[in-house]
């Protein structure tokens, strides 16, 4: 199965919609209109931006960042969103999440190992949604914290004779998730967009039910960690491992998943869905010439029930290669393209910002 999803960026280089800053304490912005294709879309159409800058100026720490940007496509389909990293008081507070509003049509491939190999169906999901970690520096590179999130999911079924119709799947009727969580947050990374050295480590323990306004009751723990290895002249090695572990009854939305523009590239988004997983995966960064970089990148992960043992049958594999175009040197914010190819599937990713 293959599939492919082309989105075309477009750099203005007019001084009123594009900035760079003198010097790093000054912000810099660079500003991308939108055209993208996809079987789901069709065309669509929107802005999307990068602000960075420092929060302040006479105690400066890392560069704040805030990623805005919305579309609209010819399913008439909206998304709108706004991630952000916020560091305060020379990076003694880190504040990072996402507002967002989404119109979307997603796919469903059932849920878990005996899912049938070539199951499809669609549904539509229209939902606000709400990010929001808040941490304390507690060591060198350390921090400590909260996370809240929340979804108010409304879905509409296009099937009714399939799964999410006819077989009780929890949240196929769409409902509220809201929830908090204790955070744990290991960050040494030289560079915020593309490390070339360090660590970035996240480890959440978080719950839902009726106390945190959620219509859901399940906890969840994981943990996900980045190594980023400087080999030379610029080259990097980045390395990337995932776990997760759900208890209760998630809605089917909120299980773990592979495949997508981050996990196992060359996989739907949600290709494979559970209340457990299991990820590793790898890249290697090199520059080329000019702005044009490229990596090699390969993975293996699995998802399961809670009390299914982890088989090498049901392990999924990925490898592949792609581009890096850099769109501001000083920041070293790349657009990506990538190509990965999975067991029986492949996909074209095209996007701003490194996978991990």
């Amino acid at each position: 199965m293959r599939h492919f999803c082309l989105l075309v960026f477009f750099i203005l280089s007019a001084p009123a919609l594009r900035s760079q800053p003198d010097t790093l304490s000054r912000p810099g912005i660079l500003a991308l209109p939108i055209v993208f294709y996809s079987p789901d879309t069709r065309w669509g159409f929107g802005a999307s931006g990068i602000l960075t800058f420092q929060t302040d100026r006479k105690l400066p720490g890392r560069r704040s960042s805030i990623t805005f940007g919305g579309a609209y496509t010819q399913f008439r389909q909206i998304l709108f969103y706004a991630p952000f990293q916020l560091y305060f008081n020379q990076d003694r507070w880190w504040l990072y999440g996402e507002l967002g509003y989404y119109r979307y049509v997603y796919n469903f491939f059932g849920i878990g190992n005996a899912a049938p190999k070539d199951y499809l169906e669609k549904y539509d999901a229209t939902y606000p949604r709400l990010r929001l970690s808040a941490l304390r520096k507690v060591g060198r590179y350390s921090y400590l914290g909260l996370r809240y999130a929340f979804d108010d999911v409304n879905i509409v079924l296009r099937d009714s004779t399939a799964q999410l119709a006819t077989e009780g799947i929890t949240g196929a009727g769409g409902g509220r998730v809201s929830g908090v969580g204790m955070l744990y947050n290991f960050d040494s990374r030289d560079q915020l967009f593309f490390p070339a050295k360090g660590w970035l480590v996240e480890i959440l323990a978080y719950a839902e039910g009726p106390t945190t306004g959620s219509n859901f009751t399940y906890s969840r723990f994981s943990a996900d960690a980045a190594r980023y290895f400087p080999v030379f002249k610029k080259h990097v090695l980045a390395l990337n491992a995932v776990a997760v572990l759900t208890t209760g009854d998630p809605p089917f939305h909120q299980l773990a998943t592979l495949g997508g523009t981050r996990r196992l590239r060359g996989y739907f988004d949600g290709r494979f869905r559970d209340k457990r997983l299991l990820l590793l995966q790898g890249e290697y960064r090199l520059p080329l010439f000019w702005r044009i970089g490229a990596v090699a990148f390969g993975g293996a992960g699995w998802v399961g029930s809670e009390n299914e043992p982890v088989r090498q049958a049901f392990l999924r594999w990925n490898v592949g290669a792609g581009l890096r175009f850099a769109l501001d040197r000083r920041q070293k914010i790349n657009l990506r393209l990538d190509y990965g190819v999975g067991k029986e599937e492949s996909g074209f990713y095209l996007t701003v910002g490194e996978a991990f």
